[in-house]
């Protein structure tokens, strides 16, 4: 590759370094809302024996697994990314 084409490389790299960790910094900030609103939920509608009240828990905690697991994926892309441009340098 030449370098002008190592440089562009890097610049998006870079870019997409960059996007990865503010996308995982904005949904720490949401998990945390999201969380505090789970555990409403759960307390409202705690004991509750209707199956549709269970599903709605479970749901609900299945979206926040996921948040946290979106979470830790972007800032493993975030610290990859910004490595590999780093050695492109």
């Amino acid at each position: 590759m030449a370098g002008s084409d190592l440089q562009k490389l890097s610049q998006t790299v870079i870019g997409i370094s960059q996007a990865t960790k503010k996308t995982s910094a904005n949904l720490e900030a949401f998990d945390t809302q999201f969380t505090k609103h789970v555990a409403s939920v759960k307390q409202a509608i705690e004991g509750s024996t209707q199956r549709k009240d269970q599903e709605v828990i479970d749901a609900l905690e299945a979206a926040r697994k996921a948040v946290k697991n979106a979470t830790s994926a972007l800032e493993n892309a975030s610290k990859v990314s910004s490595n590999y441009a780093k050695s492109l340098a």
